[in-house]
């Protein structure tokens, strides 16, 4: 009893940690790859070189694009659509995005770029 009251207890937490997150609106504005190198390993006597490719998501939200990644595996390789939208939170030096599917996906932020709004145009002084 007490093993399913703590197995109870420690699923509730983490589902009220995952909770308290600021998710905001963005949107997935870029995914980009790029060769990494390669691997290489002897297989049934044989050299094997698999290649490596790293990925890495642009996400905009309303006043920051956040450079994710990079992704090498297939299991960190998040679940999103070009263009499409998402919510992402900020955690320190990660980011956690919901991908396509609802998952809560973390992924270590690269780099951050401020979103500048453009300047207004300046009234011409009067003449006089």
């Amino acid at each position: 009893m007490k093993r399913a009251a703590l197995i109870f207890f420690l699923l509730f937490t983490s589902v009220s940690l995952a909770n308290t997150r600021e998710w905001k609106d963005a949107k997935v504005l870029k995914i980009t790859s790029e060769a990494g190198g390669a691997v290489a390993g002897p297989i049934g006597g044989t050299m094997v070189a698999v290649p490596i490719t790293k990925t890495w998501y642009y996400i905009a939200t309303e006043d920051t694009v956040y450079v994710l990644g990079p992704a090498i595996t297939k299991r960190q390789v998040l679940n999103v659509t070009l263009y499409g939208k998402a919510k992402i939170a900020i955690d320190g030096k990660n980011a956690h995005v919901l991908d396509d599917e609802g998952k809560d996906r973390k992924m270590p932020i690269a780099e951050k770029i401020a979103r500048t709004k453009p300047e207004e145009p300046k009234p011409d002084a009067p003449h006089g």
